[in-house]
């Protein structure tokens, strides 16, 4: 296709919009509605305006499709003009609010509009000499349509940073189809919001976070509530971190995607004030020894014709997903592994193993954590999740306040020297890494499955066919007949990234379209690489990189598969015994509910 823009001649295979096309050719039009995840574009914030040889006036780049021999003009002083008087209108109603918001520095409108230079908008009324009576009435009307929800665990929203873009509702509706957000109230009336306004009940995935581009919707910032656990002196403050934090915290602090920031990310830990810090890579091996462990009784009841197991059996460490299977398919909660996640696991060792073996009580260690998951804020206060009536995880901070806290403190963390987790709960392999990206905990799962089944070695280690970025992908994997198992064994297993995915999975299994012997489900784009707290953008590129960096660690470690991990055996030899033991049951294993209303 040949297209001219702004007089040049360009001939490119890219096909789509305007827009798409012009951003292939790196020919920059400012957008604040689009976002290339969230296709086709609503067009609302009439930013990306531009002049064509085919159309009168001006249109919207984002919506307008382009063509062969099309002529495009992306800047002239109409443009320009229309531009930033629809830059104003949505500015004016944000002016004097960004020191309290907590995107300030991070938000695409303050972007743009310290790019287009608005500082006062005609559209901001003139409060020093206008009557007190109208100040008044203004501010009045103003209070009477916000509305400010934060009666979750997990996210806040405040309608008076919203500019109306709608990709919130497409992004609960067309990635999680949860549907949690919509439109209230008719013509100039309308407001994105809840159905009727009613507090957010939802899995917290938190992607309308992630793809907010002002802060009308952000995750619950607990860093102060941080800062007062890590002030007592009195108690023994212990951090894990998320296998898919080493890998985007640096994005936090003008690093690349993908780069491997484990060491500066416990040095700063260390110099917050953690005492101890334990990662929780070791408890993603834990939770595959478990897993695999449960998988293997299922499948083997099933081959013995034992009608009662619940097969397939679907992985149970993304709390968005186990919230998704209570609220709105519970006829599948049985199909769920009982395992905690890796986060929950580690918590409960913390409450147990950890403090039985240094004489400490329980009481006296705060359990912290750096996730990059929103819902896991709701995970760590399920009521299931405690040992001994202690909470397993006291404080979870996402990515993004993690940054915030390390900002703040003035630490520079890109000078920071590498520091190493505590080997005790610390040491992990290519596997537990795995768990950071969509198919991970397949993958990781499959490999200790097949030793513990077949007694045999496996030598063939990366299961291509779970990996990649298609929404579901379907693999058959063959056990052989060896000396642990009298003949050949099949199975069937699947890997679906989005809820939007997994609710395809879900409909064929009700309708028995499809036989399945093992699920892997993660809630959000690429799985915890796309997290709803992870630093923004967060779109297809940059988690491409991100995965790249976690399969290439995965490839070099000297140990691969999590039953080879050493201080995972020695937990077992010292205190758990074995896989699925009685005391593995209590601190490992948990219960869910119908929460179907």
């Amino acid at each position: 296709m040949q297209v001219k823009i702004n007089g040049k001649i360009y001939k490119t295979e890219k096909t789509g919009t305007i827009l798409e096309v012009c951003r292939d050719l790196k020919v920059e039009i400012p957008t604040l509605c689009y976002h290339g995840d969230l296709l086709p574009s609503e067009g609302l914030c009439r930013l990306c305006l531009v002049k064509t040889n085919c159309h009168r006036g001006l249109v919207a780049s984002c919506q307008t499709l382009a063509k062969d021999y099309l002529e495009v003009l992306t800047e002239d002083e109409d443009i320009e003009k229309a531009r930033k008087w629809n830059l104003e209108l949505l500015w004016a109603d944000h002016a004097g609010k960004c020191s309290r918001c907590q995107k300030n520095g991070h938000c695409e409108l303050q972007n743009l509009a310290r790019k287009f230079k608005i500082d006062i908008a005609d559209f901001i009324p003139d409060w020093q000499n206008s009557p007190k009576e109208s100040q008044l009435l203004a501010l009045k009307e103003s209070l009477k349509n916000r509305v400010v929800d934060n009666e979750n665990p997990c996210l806040v929203r405040d309608n008076q940073y919203c500019v109306e873009c709608r990709r919130c509702i497409k992004a609960c509706r067309e990635i999680q189809t949860v549907d949690s957000y919509g439109t209230n109230y008719r013509s100039i009336e309308t407001k994105v919001g809840t159905p009727g306004e009613i507090p957010l009940d939802c899995v917290f995935c938190g992607q309308c976070a992630n793809y907010c581009p002002t802060g009308a919707i952000v995750e619950k910032d607990e860093t102060e509530r941080m800062e007062e656990l890590l002030a007592d002196k009195s108690k023994l403050k212990v951090f894990q971190f998320a296998p898919s934090v080493r890998f985007t915290l640096g994005e936090e602090f003008g690093l690349k995607p993908g780069t491997f920031v484990e060491g500066k990310l416990i040095s700063a830990l260390k110099l917050l004030g953690a005492d101890l810090i334990f990662d929780t890579t070791f408890s993603a091996d834990l939770t595959i020894v478990e897993e695999a462990n449960e998988l293997v009784k299922r499948i083997l009841a099933w081959s013995r014709g034992d009608e009662k197991v619940n097969l397939p059996m679907f992985t149970s460490c993304c709390p968005s997903w186990v919230l998704y299977i209570e609220k709105y398919w519970p006829q599948f909660i049985d199909h769920l592994s009982t395992c905690k996640s890796p986060q929950q696991m580690l918590g409960a060792l913390m409450r147990s193993y950890y403090p039985e073996r240094r004489k400490i009580h329980p009481r006296n260690i705060i359990s912290l954590s750096i996730m990059p998951c929103i819902a896991k804020k709701f995970e760590a206060q399920r009521k299931e999740m405690q040992t001994d009536q202690l909470r397993d995880v006291d404080l979870v901070l996402t990515v993004r306040e993690l940054a915030r806290l390390i900002k703040k403190k003035k630490i520079d963390f890109n000078s920071l020297p590498d520091g190493k987790a505590d080997s005790l709960l610390g040491d992990y392999t290519g596997a537990g890494i795995l768990f950071a990206s969509s198919g991970g905990v397949m993958e990781a799962a499959l490999r200790t499955a097949y030793e513990k089944l077949t007694c045999e070695k496996l030598h063939q280690l990366d299961y291509q066919e779970v990996r990649g970025v298609k929404g579901i992908r379907e693999a058959e994997v063959i056990f052989p007949r060896s000396k642990c198992l009298t003949k050949e064994l099949k199975i069937k297993v699947a890997v679906a990234h989005k809820l939007v995915n997994a609710k395809k999975i879900l409909e064929s299994l009700e309708k028995g379209e499809c036989e399945y012997d093992f699920v892997e489900v993660m809630a959000c784009p690429d799985g915890c690489l796309g997290g709803g707290g992870q630093p923004i953008p967060s779109d297809s590129m940059v988690r491409e990189e991100r995965k790249r960096a976690i399969y290439a660690l995965d490839k070099i470690l000297p140990r691969r598969k999590s039953h080879e991990n050493p201080m995972v055996r020695k937990v077992y030899e010292d205190y758990l015994k074995n896989p699925g033991s009685v005391l593995a049951e209590k601190l490992l294993h948990t219960k869910y509910e119908n929460r179907k209303s």
